[in-house]
């Protein structure tokens, strides 16, 4: 399995970082971050394969990240995912105009995490 380039992005830190250690474990290459803002300025730096965001974040949510990250020189293909704490109609959607290709619920299961990433990693492979 390719190891794969992950930014996580969550106003939670505790979350954002719990979420990233998992990853590592994982073996994958991740940098953890709680503002969308923080992630753009990243961007210029380094071009993920995917990008875990939560939805509700204070400034910058996660579907305004998302249209900026698609709008962003080389980032066309890197992969979203929505993490959420909403399992409504309304925040699915919005998820899906704004280009997640993926949303997961809070809290992320283990499993869950594992085979996504397992998929991702085939895809970039």
């Amino acid at each position: 399995m390719k190891p794969l380039e992950v930014i996580v992005v969550d106003d939670q830190s505790d979350l954002a970082e719990t979420t990233g250690q998992l990853l590592r474990i994982f073996g994958h290459h991740v940098q953890v971050f709680t503002s969308g803002q923080s992630v753009l300025n990243a961007l210029e730096h380094r071009t993920p394969d995917l990008i875990l965001s939560d939805i509700s974040m204070p400034g910058m949510d996660g579907c305004e990240l998302a249209i900026r990250v698609k709008q962003h020189p080389g980032c066309e293909h890197v992969i979203l995912a929505a993490i959420s704490g909403f399992e409504d109609e309304a925040h699915r959607q919005a998820s899906i105009d704004a280009g997640f290709e993926y949303r997961f619920v809070k809290p992320l299961g283990f499993r869950d995490l594992r085979d996504f990433l397992a998929d991702i990693s085939r895809r970039c492979g």
